[in-house]
């Protein structure tokens, strides 16, 4: 089974790692992996390098950036992705194509196959997430799919009232949950000397994206977020948000806003999956609106202050905790954190053997559409 496993950034490759592992070792499949976006691009530390890394060869790299995040470059750069994909749908004769979530270059990518009617399996349909334009393309994704692997059997409900059939859907938790233990988790000496962070002092890992629905009120966002961990006596382990509209805005205020207080404050552009990983198993809780903090944090027992509207709409744990974007929301809801105990409860996100359930729905659609043929 030839498939074209596409992968745009550094967002998606943490997730997707358990499931390549699989599908490199299992000879039935042939994989070829596609890297576009920002994993291909220096200013974004060129993520792609993570594949060769971790043994794998990268069939095509794609370059469709354009310089800049305003709705017009991002408008463009979904135009010259699509054009780019056609080229390789055109050339090759894959069997499956695999995509992941919700962003704008994957739609991109997949309504480019549309006309060559290549089946496609979408991870992660279902989702909502009120605060930033990524259901319009999780939701298109979802009709362009005829393999759905989703992450809770209310994202399952959904995907049967968008396609209005509950064919091939498929509830597998979320895969990177399932292999976690195959990670390697860095000790604090260890992260310390790889990233020249000492994780042994109080730390808050944040990470903060553009809310690209509301795009006004993103900076006054973002200073209130700084005012507030201007109030808190910790390390702040910032890592940089996506390449989204108003992207280089947050970063232009932040890093504004730390000058040169590299102290308290430590920038990191890509952790990569081990990094990251260690940094939320040795930190106190997380801070922002990344996903990771609710599909992810609850199985490192770790709680989430989780910001704003970008996540809203998504089924979360009871370690998070959903606050406005204000200082003194903030600094309220640390303080509540702070006199805690432990999390414990498991992580509504997790399902035992979600890989090999995957593995399992790719063959029985491929011998299907075989013998069908």
């Amino acid at each position: 089974m030839k498939i074209a496993l596409i992968s745009c950034g550094r967002s998606d490759y943490s997730i997707y790692l358990p499931l390549m592992r699989k599908l490199q070792t299992d000879s039935f499949f042939d994989l070829n992996i596609i890297a576009f976006g920002t994993h291909v691009s220096h200013f974004y530390d060129r993520t792609v390098d993570l594949f060769y890394k971790d043994g794998f060869e990268v069939s095509y790299e794609l370059e469709s950036l354009v310089l800049g995040d305003s709705p017009e470059a991002i408008s463009t750069a979904m135009g010259l992705t699509t054009v780019k994909f056609s080229s390789i749908w055109s050339r090759e004769n894959y069997d499956m194509i695999i995509v992941l979530g919700d962003r704008y270059e994957m739609f991109s990518a997949i309504v480019a196959s549309i006309p060559f009617n290549i089946p496609v399996t979408h991870l992660y349909g279902g989702d909502t997430t009120l605060g930033a334009f990524d259901d319009i393309f999780r939701h298109s994704i979802t009709l362009m799919s005829k393999l759905h692997l989703v992450s809770l059997p209310s994202c399952a409900d959904r995907v049967k009232q968008i396609t209005g059939t509950s064919e091939g859907i498929h509830v597998v938790g979320v895969i990177n949950l399932d292999s976690l233990d195959q990670i390697k988790i860095l000790s604090k000496q260890e992260f310390k000397q790889i990233w020249n962070i000492d994780l042994s002092i109080p730390t808050v890992l944040v990470t903060y994206h553009p809310e690209t629905i509301a795009l006004k009120n993103n900076i006054e966002s973002i200073k209130e977020l700084c005012k507030a961990m201007d109030q808190i006596n910790k390390q702040f382990v910032i890592t940089m948000p996506n390449n989204d509209t108003m992207g280089t805005e947050i970063r232009t205020e932040i890093l504004n806003f730390i000058g040169s207080n590299t102290e308290k404050y430590k920038i990191v552009e890509v952790l990569g999956t081990s990094g990251y990983y260690s940094c939320i198993k040795h930190c106190d809780f997380l801070l922002g609106n990344t996903s990771s903090g609710i599909t992810e944090a609850a199985s490192f027992h770790k709680y989430v202050i989780n910001l704003g509207n970008r996540q809203k709409g998504r089924m979360a744990g009871e370690n998070v905790f959903h606050v406005p974007l204000k200082e003194d929301k903030i600094l309220k809801a640390v303080k509540k954190i702070v006199d805690l105990p432990p999390f414990t409860k498991p992580n509504i996100y997790h399902k035992e053997n979600s890989t090999g359930s995957i593995i399992s729905a790719l063959k029985t659609f491929h011998n299907n559409n075989n013998n069908n043929k």
